[in-house]
């Protein structure tokens, strides 16, 4: 009975607040449309509303999350329901088992939304900004800079593309070198060519075989990565689905890209996610020892600093420093030891 009455009005408590920030964020998705955007168009409005709160609710919820939590303990110290709880022999562990469990159901619920729904509404809000905001084409699908490396028939081919359209699979600036026990055998640059199926077909490319003395120019087809696989090396991280992640991150590690970005998004999804529940324990715990809100309250302020770092340090990791994001996570797995150790003594009371 307990159980269902301290959920009831805990949840009581999470839907209204999570309405508060609906009407702020829905007033400000009109605001933005009818100040701000270009082209003012109200049938933009309803998905404008939706991607700006499934966005909004994505990265806030563990603050929504542990604000209803202080907003339900206060009534709770007022009336000292707690205290009449623990005169029953009910330990603090069971008397905030409904604001955990459901605390890690909506971890559970946004996780499993980061699959697919999540990026879907960030490509969407994307392609809204882009188009109506600030007037642009529809996002291109460009490639620059890319260097690839790869083993065909005992070679180790090592290919850089300066610019890739992937709209209409052309591409310039190319350069091709093969290295055979560490000796280049073979440089093959070319201004353009197209990229087709599985192979790259360069025009007037130059060829210098080393091992032949051999220079020549002409057109030539080299085997490569399905042009439908670099597709994705074009859109954002944020805009793949988690199967996508993880076989880029499989295809990157093969063909010599840095494979860390796509582990680094995958990892921050998991940190938005879990800190629902990451960041609530220890939170409980402080409310429930203090039976007060100015320390709890600072508590609060640094695990949320805690989850901005960690969620910008592990992007920044991979991406500036091409190193595992795992290192970038180190400030999350620290506030998780004390989650954990958190409920142990919330545990024993």
């Amino acid at each position: 009975m307990l159980f269902l009455y301290n959920l009831r009005e805990f949840l009581k408590t999470f839907f209204l607040l999570s309405l508060v920030f609906v009407s702020l964020l829905s007033f400000y998705s009109v605001l933005e449309l009818f100040l701000f955007y270009k082209r003012a168009e109200v049938q933009l409005l309803p998905k404008l509303i939706l991607t700006t709160l499934l966005i909004s609710f994505y990265y806030i919820a563990p603050l929504i999350n542990s604000l209803s939590l202080m907003l339900f303990l206060r009534r709770v110290f007022s009336r000292s329901y707690d205290r009449i709880a623990s005169s029953f022999g009910v330990s603090a562990l069971s008397f905030l088992s409904p604001i955990l469990i459901f605390s890690l159901f909506l971890s559970l619920t946004q996780l499993a939304l980061s699959y697919s729904l999540y990026p879907n509404t960030f490509k969407t809000a994307h392609t809204i900004e882009r188009e109506f905001k600030k007037g642009k084409p529809p996002e291109e699908l460009l490639l620059s800079n890319l260097w690839l490396s790869l083993n065909t028939q005992g070679e180790n081919l090592y290919v850089r593309i300066g610019f890739a359209d992937l709209r209409v699979n052309k591409i310039y600036d190319v350069f091709l070198v093969s290295l055979s026990e560490s000796y280049i055998n073979k440089l093959i640059t070319a201004e353009e060519g197209y990229w087709e199926g599985e192979t790259l077909k360069l025009k007037n490319a130059e060829i210098n075989l080393f091992d032949k003395e051999l220079q020549e120019r002409r057109d030539i087809t080299i085997g490569f990565i399905p042009v439908e696989k670099a597709r994705a090396f074009g859109q954002k991280l944020e805009h793949l689905s988690m199967d996508r992640l993880f076989s880029l991150y499989l295809l990157a590690g093969k063909i010599g890209m840095n494979k860390e970005l796509y582990l680094a998004e995958f990892l921050r999804r998991l940190i938005v996610s879990f800190s629902n529940v990451v960041v609530v324990i220890p939170l409980a715990l402080s409310l429930m020892r203090e039976r007060r809100f100015l320390k709890p309250s600072v508590f609060l302020l640094i695990y949320m600093l805690i989850y901005v770092f960690s969620l910008n340090l592990v992007k920044v990791v991979a991406e500036e420093f091409g190193e595992s994001p795992l290192v970038g996570s180190i400030p999350f797995l620290v506030l998780s030891l004390i989650s954990a150790r958190s409920l142990y003594y919330l545990r024993k009371g």
